[in-house]
């Protein structure tokens, strides 16, 4: 898995990335309201947020509000070698993946993982943002 360094400080909470994907001072609560999170989730609004909480949050506003059809074939996201150890998150990952809105990381040796337990940096989450936005 991807270390954290010194370079990604600047990483996200929950509060910081629901209020840039839906541009309100409430973010939190019309999230929750919509079904992008969870009441656990929106009772820790500050802890960092983890790429794979992110693609869930990502893929339900696209689902959800945008009524953007998912992929039928989520096969392409196979090349992530570690799509399904989070079960319920895969399709979430797989989706994101495929409309190109995250990315996975390379290493050496032909290895792709999306590392879903590292936190998302600012650039990370602005990225994914934009690019859902414009989808």
């Amino acid at each position: 898995m991807r270390q954290r360094c010194v370079e990604d400080n600047a990483f996200v909470s929950l509060q910081e990335f629901l209020t840039l994907l839906l541009k309100s001072d409430d973010a939190i609560n019309d999230a929750h309201n919509s079904g992008l999170i969870d009441l656990y989730m929106s009772e820790h609004a500050d802890d960092m947020i983890f790429r794979k909480d992110a693609a869930k949050i990502l893929h339900l506003y696209l689902k959800n509000i945008c009524q953007v059809k998912d992929e039928e074939d989520i096969s392409p996201a196979a090349v992530l070698k570690d799509l399904y150890d989070c079960r319920v998150c895969a399709d979430h990952i797989a989706q994101v993946f495929i409309k190109g809105i995250m990315k996975g990381h390379d290493y050496p040796g032909g290895l792709m993982i999306f590392d879903p337990n590292v936190e998302i940096t600012d650039a990370e989450a602005r990225d994914a943002i934009s690019k859902t936005i414009t989808l």
